[in-house]
């Protein structure tokens, strides 16, 4: 099972080679979907970004197409998003060919000036920078970035969230060039304070109506990182998502959870957003973690980071009170060839494989070699728990064995029978238990491919997998 490339995930989005991050400017247009990303191509580290652009049909299998915008002398191309501007009200393209329009942060390397700024793109493919830039200046305030664009049905226009230190701001435009500020949102009044980033905002349907969901991930304050080791201070990098309502204006956290939620519990998924022009809600995230990205064992191509897989949400209503679950598309039709796992251990003959498993109480899932190298997934009464600290390679980083990076964990919200999606990848390891509300991503370098997979307990299992 030993492969040239020993790490690179087969369906988990990677760059052809060198350093990438954030994903950008996710739409879905004719048939496609579209993932931009930043993205470094001259060295397996950060450097002075583009915007890397890649496609898909099924959000499994991706094309790479050429670096999309490259830096120019605003500065480098940081992150944002993509819409596509059906009515032209832009007046970049026609009814007949609209324009996709890109929305994104220039940083000035020299004193890290962030803008805001806009390019277009009429064969979706090759872009051209608005001679007007930068569309929203800024007159020198720290960590500027990140323009999400979203529709705006109160007033029939655009609107776009952004980054702003402990804040986001919300804008409005008719032409999606001249932008106005309508509001703002503090994220630690409740939840996680810090330094946002990579804000999204979206309605979802519920029984009681539509709901809008914010969220915004997170660089927490330095004597806040690690002091607590919860699944909410732990890391230095985390998302949140809070569920409230959009008044045309800005966005309001009418729920008001009394404990910050989380759309993923692992140490590897930030700056997660969704695609846009797409009638259902799919997000994906950057699957890496900036305490030790830069560090993570890499193959021939030097590659350095990957996304999580795309994740179909919903929102549900738990007697804790509102709570995103989430599915991943794209796998029914490979689902159909699963067979059940025998209770104690079954041989593994692939590295990229997916189970359904079904909970009916405590139990443990147990990837392994003969090396003793071994990554678990456990479920008790009270909480689910991701243990990667004994599951390959991990002297490359102080941190990333350590009881706080190392096991992951989250309360239980389903206290009866419930579903555990979970996909491995190589590299990376994606669960998504209690009925997808329970997410985690979580990386994991094992020296020898793991030969087993061991079910104990109140847990069956069904193994197919991934090609």
């Amino acid at each position: 099972m030993q492969t040239k490339n020993k790490y690179k995930p087969v369906v988990h989005f990677t760059p052809p080679a060198n350093w990438m991050n954030d994903p950008n400017g996710m739409v879905y247009v004719n048939g496609r979907y579209h993932l931009f990303y930043q993205y470094y191509p001259a060295a397996p580290n950060w450097g002075p970004m583009h915007w890397g652009h890649a496609v898909s049909e099924d959000l499994l299998h991706w094309e790479h197409l050429p670096v999309a915008l490259y830096p120019d002398e605003l500065g480098c191309i940081f992150s944002g998003s993509c819409v596509l501007d059906r009515a032209n009200v832009s007046g970049l393209g026609s009814i007949e060919n609209p324009p996709l329009i890109a929305v994104y942060t220039n940083h000035r390397i020299s004193d890290h000036l962030e803008q805001q700024s806009i390019a277009y793109s009429l064969d979706y493919e090759h872009f051209e920078k608005y001679y007007g830039n930068p569309v929203i200046p800024n007159k020198g305030k720290p960590d500027f970035r990140d323009p999400k664009v979203f529709f705006n049905p109160v007033k029939n226009c655009c609107s776009l969230v952004l980054a702003a230190g402990s804040r986001v701001e919300f804008y409005s435009s008719e032409n999606l060039k001249d932008w106005k500020k309508t509001g703002d949102f503090e994220a630690g009044i409740h939840g996680l304070g810090g330094i946002c980033e990579c804000p999204d905002c979206f309605p979802l349907m519920t029984e009681e109506g539509e709901k809008w969901i914010l969220i915004i991930s997170m660089i927490l304050p330095p004597e806040q990182a690690g002091k607590d080791k919860d699944c909410f201070h732990r890391m230095s990098h985390i998302t949140q998502y809070y569920v409230g309502t959009f008044d045309g204006n800005t966005f309001h956290d009418t729920e008001c959870s009394a404990l910050p939620l989380l759309p993923d519990y692992g140490t590897d998924n930030y700056a997660a957003v969704t695609f846009q022009n797409l009638e259902e809600k799919v997000m994906l995230g950057w699957a890496d973690n900036w305490d030790y990205a830069a560090q993570t064992p890499t193959d021939a191509d030097g590659f350095r980071g990957q996304m999580t897989l795309a994740r179909q949400m919903k929102l549900v209503k738990t007697a804790q009170g509102y709570r995103l679950a989430f599915s991943f598309p794209g796998l029914d039709s490979l689902k159909a060839s699963a067979f059940p796992l025998f209770p104690g251990d079954n041989r593994l003959h692939t590295q990229t494989f997916g189970l359904k498993t079904t909970v009916n109480g405590p139990g443990k899932i147990t990837f392994r070699n003969s090396t003793g190298e071994s990554v678990e997934i456990e479920v008790t009464e009270e909480e689910i728990i991701v243990d990667r600290r004994h599951g390959g390679q991990t002297g490359f980083q102080k941190d990333y064995d350590s009881d706080c990076y190392g096991i992951n964990r989250a309360p239980r919200l389903c206290q009866n029978t419930s579903i555990m999606e979970i996909v491995f990848d190589r590299c990376i390891l994606e669960v998504l238990a209690d009925d997808g509300m329970t997410p985690f991503t979580v990386s994991v370098f094992p020296v020898h491919p793991y030969e087993k997979i061991c079910v104990t307990g109140e847990i069956s299992a069904d193994f197919y997998q991934i090609q």
